[in-house]
């Protein structure tokens, strides 16, 4: 599979910055509306496999 590279204009004037600001914000508001219960979740997963892995044990010593 090839990776695609897609090229995204950076210079706007504030109008459009503004629109692109405002689309993001609606796009964030609508995916969080909709997958809000499966984000938490999976959240709370990393949390859980995180809080897993620090609990193993280190007790080698380490000699200089």
């Amino acid at each position: 599979m090839a990776m695609k590279i897609t090229k995204l204009t950076t210079f706007w004037d504030p109008a459009d910055a503004h629109l692109v600001i405002s689309f993001l914000d609606e796009l964030r508001d609508l995916l969080w509306d909709t997958y809000a219960d499966q984000i938490a979740q999976m959240y709370a997963d990393m949390a859980e496999a995180d809080a897993r892995q620090t609990e193993l044990p280190f007790d080698d010593e380490i000699e200089f």
